[in-house]
């Protein structure tokens, strides 16, 4: 069924359908291109010292490249800081350790917020938001022209114009060659100064060892404080004995020196010795058991001998065998006997 022309409808009808469809239009472009209503975005606030003209609705750039919108810029009056909020979209990874700078947009002027630094995890979009907040040591505002001027205007009110009209009186007396070695002094200087600031990493790093040596420092002082007071307590000491050092350590020389004139004067005695020691350890080494025989048969006999005693004229003499005798000690001695009844005393 073929629809019918919008003559034929109802004039009225048809202007609000198309005013409201238009509203609708216009609302949702609204809410999609400048609320960012369908796009997903993470939130991220900053602590700056000062605004720096940035407001609500200037862009949030990454490398160059759009990626967010500040949406608020509201002032900390407890602490005296400005607290921004700004939106990231949730395809850009930021590190813990961003940096937010305000930045002028053109010459013209605009600002907008340049977002930077190492992207390492956890990233930003993973923590809470209690977490995604760059701290005031990590924000920086641009210098306008308006502060330029209002510092050179206080600088220049400071100044001493008598040591300057001085100064500027002594540049004119100088001859050709001061000139020249004044103006290479002062290329240097600007080149020095250019080289620190180049190094200023490098400055702070130092600067933050020499810190950490200072907490060591004063970590370690009441070790240090012990150890050198046990020190003067050592030193005092050794200066009370000092005499009995100095005898001891006189004594112990004048000993070592006469053992030393000693004995190298009874060397050669002292070698024949022995060499002879030696030699007869060495005759008398083969016969060490025979020997150790002879005194375990001679141990029983010594001590008969010493209970001997005697009464008058008469000697008390009790003789025992030459050693603990047993019946096999016994037979073998009447075997070494020629003459012993077990033969017939005969040969």
């Amino acid at each position: 069924m073929p629809l019918g022309s919008l003559r034929d409808r109802n004039r009225i009808t048809v202007g609000l359908v198309s005013s409201g469809t238009l509203l609708a239009l216009v609302a949702a472009v609204y809410l999609i291109g400048t609320e960012g209503l369908l796009l997903n975005r993470y939130t991220v606030t900053g602590v700056f010292a000062e605004t720096g003209g940035l407001k609500s609705g200037d862009e949030v750039r990454v490398a160059g490249i759009r990626a967010g919108e500040v949406t608020a810029v509201e002032p900390d009056w407890g602490k005296g800081n400005v607290l921004v909020t700004w939106e990231v979209d949730s395809g850009v990874d930021l590190g813990p350790a961003t940096r937010a700078d305000v930045e002028v947009a053109s010459v013209l002027g605009g600002r907008y917020l340049r977002l930077s630094g190492p992207v390492t995890t956890p990233h930003l979009a993973d923590l809470s938001d209690e977490r995604r907040r760059v701290p005031l040591d990590r924000t920086g505002t641009p210098a306008t022209i308006n502060d330029v001027l209002n510092r050179s205007t206080e600088t220049i009110t400071r100044l001493d114009t008598r040591s300057i009209d001085r100064i500027l009186g002594e540049l004119n007396g100088l001859s050709d060659d001061d000139r020249g070695r004044l103006s290479r002094t002062l290329t240097n200087l600007a080149d020095l100064a250019r080289t620190v600031n180049e190094s200023e990493p490098q400055i702070e790093k130092l600067l933050t060892s020499g810190d950490q040596v200072l907490d060591l420092a004063r970590t370690k002082e009441r070790q240090l404080s012990a150890l050198l007071n046990n020190v003067r307590l050592m030193l005092d000491e050794l200066e009370r004995r000092k005499t009995e050092l100095s005898t001891f350590l006189g004594s112990g020389g004048r000993t070592v020196a006469t053992l030393t004139r000693l004995i190298d004067k009874q060397q050669k005695q002292l070698e024949t010795v022995m060499s002879d020691l030696q030699g007869t350890l060495g005759t008398l080494r083969p016969a060490t058991g025979d020997f150790n025989e002879l005194l375990a048969w001679a141990g029983p006999t010594l001590s008969g001998l010493s209970s001997v005693g005697g009464r008058g004229p008469w000697l008390d003499v009790v003789s025992t065998g030459l050693g603990p005798l047993s019946p096999k000690d016994l037979a073998e001695l009447a075997k070494m006997n020629p003459e012993s009844p077990a033969n017939g005393g005969r040969p």
